[in-house]
């Protein structure tokens, strides 16, 4: 299941009036009170778990009705991947409050680390019964019918939360794998753009790209520039004439940027314009001076060739012309 766990907690607080927090410590310890000195929330940034249990078994000495507390333990054993030990400390937070959609959500992500997959979707069941405006809870259902290829509820619930967080990263891509599942290619085309033009970097992003080309549509590609892959716009101008898209210019920053971290880098600009020597030639030309005119790259370091033929690219076991093109490939020395 593709998951990023987000961290969702209340911190504790101490509400006093009139009265310093050293006073009101010194105060509660002569009346042998055992007060934890960091909220929960500290010990899982700090990611210090075992110190975190140890404050919040303290606290709960004396205060043994304190849900959040017992949340917290749950937590930390989670993120040290001791989801049994974690799965009694959920059990207790949610008896002693039922109605806490966090909870439940926490102890599905067990139930998830655990394997035990129905238990796990019972639970964001229950915490978008409680909230219904609970995303993460959403996008694990999500997640949960796309591993059972229910691709119909998978979408529902990932459009649950596009309306709750319209950039969320996980449900723009994973709806397009539920278009996928569905055969809807058009739409998943759409939703695939969608997602790129919001998350043009990282792992994702590539996939996205592969899938976009694999139903003929290139308007993103990945190229290997230097030793890393990226996702580019692909090369597009104004209409009737040579001046690039904004969204081409982007995706020349980006090779900009890498050619002026790596100064050995020499990267080939092939342009392809079907029937158009000159127009081919152009294309090339105008790409590498609004590289160069960034400056800090030689010219000498962006060779260009240009084609008045398609590219011609491979994907899918297909074949696809390309009438109107550009190429970035990295000079190997």
């Amino acid at each position: 299941m593709f998951m990023t766990i987000n961290c969702m907690w209340k911190e504790f607080s101490v509400r006093h009036v009139g009265i310093g927090v050293a006073m009101l410590g010194m105060l509660l310890a002569v009346a042998g009170c055992v007060v934890p000195l960091k909220s929960g929330s500290y010990y899982l940034e700090k990611r210090e778990y075992p110190q975190g249990i140890e404050a919040q078994q303290a606290w709960l000495s004396e205060h043994p009705d304190d849900a959040g507390a017992c949340y917290y333990i749950g937590r930390y054993h989670l993120a040290m991947e001791q989801p049994a030990k974690a799965m009694p400390w959920f059990d207790k937070a949610i008896g002693l409050a039922p109605d806490n959609a966090d909870y439940h959500f926490w102890k599905g992500v067990a139930y998830w680390a655990l394997m035990e997959y129905g238990k796990e979707r019972k639970c964001y069941e229950r915490a978008v019964a409680i909230d219904p405006n609970h995303i993460s809870a959403h996008l694990y259902l999500g997640h949960g019918y796309t591993d059972d290829k229910d691709w119909t509820r998978a979408l529902a619930q990932y459009d649950t939360v596009l309306k709750l967080d319209p950039y969320n990263p996980e449900a723009l891509y994973n709806r397009a794998v539920a278009l996928e599942g569905l055969g809807r290619k058009e739409d998943e085309a759409v939703a695939l753009r969608t997602f790129l033009e919001d998350y043009p970097d990282g792992s994702l992003a590539m996939r996205a790209a592969v899938r976009l080309n694999m139903l003929g549509d290139f308007s993103y590609r990945n190229f290997i520039i230097g030793r890393r892959n990226v996702t580019l716009r692909a090369m597009a101008f104004k209409p009737w004439t040579r001046e690039l898209t904004l969204e081409s210019k982007e995706s020349l920053h980006v090779i900009e940027a890498m050619m002026k971290e790596d100064p050995k880098l020499v990267l080939n600009v092939v342009a392809y314009k079907k029937g158009d020597l000159a127009g081919a030639r152009e294309m090339a030309l105008t790409i590498r001076d609004y590289i160069l005119s960034g400056r800090g790259v030689e010219p000498a370091r962006l060779p260009l060739s240009w084609f008045d033929s398609p590219e011609i690219v491979e994907e899918g076991g297909k074949r696809h012309a390309l009438d109107d093109s550009v190429q970035f490939i990295t000079q190997v020395r």
